[in-house]
């Protein structure tokens, strides 16, 4: 009996190459998609426009739509980070009227610690309740104003 020889790693398939500025054409077409698509135009109306099926017009519009979500939590991210930057700033600056027992500075601290909670979402939900425990309902009642 031969000994066997060990099997060899597949190779992946190679990708195909993109052309030079595939790229740039396809984020330049997904922007113009959102923008169609936000002006009403439809998916059928999209495709058409762009010379691509229904099918990639769709997905061009929620690739847009996740790129930009992106970008705003990001960036909303960068914001609370600057916002807890500088609520730390502030609490060490109080630290020694705290200590002191400077009730003005005790009640700064407290409210950077509300900001703070607010902030990260720390706090529980507010439930608010009947007068005998049981569930509110809340109507909101909208009344356009006379020659509006």
């Amino acid at each position: 009996m031969e000994p066997q020889q060990p099997a060899r790693p597949r190779r992946k398939k190679p990708r195909p190459k993109r052309r030079s500025g595939e790229d740039a054409k396809k984020l330049a077409r997904t922007a113009q998609a959102l923008a169609l698509r936000t002006t009403g135009a439809t998916y059928r109306d999209i495709a058409a426009q762009l010379g691509v099926t229904v099918r990639t017009a769709y997905m061009d519009v929620q690739d847009e739509l996740g790129h930009l979500d992106g970008v705003i939590k990001e960036k909303a991210e960068r914001l609370r980070e600057l916002e807890a930057r500088r609520c730390d700033r502030y609490t060490l600056a109080l630290e020694p009227a705290i200590a002191e027992g400077d009730p003005r500075a005790v009640l700064a601290a407290v409210r950077l610690m509300e900001r703070r909670a607010k902030l990260f979402g720390l706090d529980a939900p507010t439930t608010v309740t009947g007068p005998e425990g049981g569930a509110v309902t809340v109507r909101i009642v909208h009344q356009q104003l006379a020659g509006g």
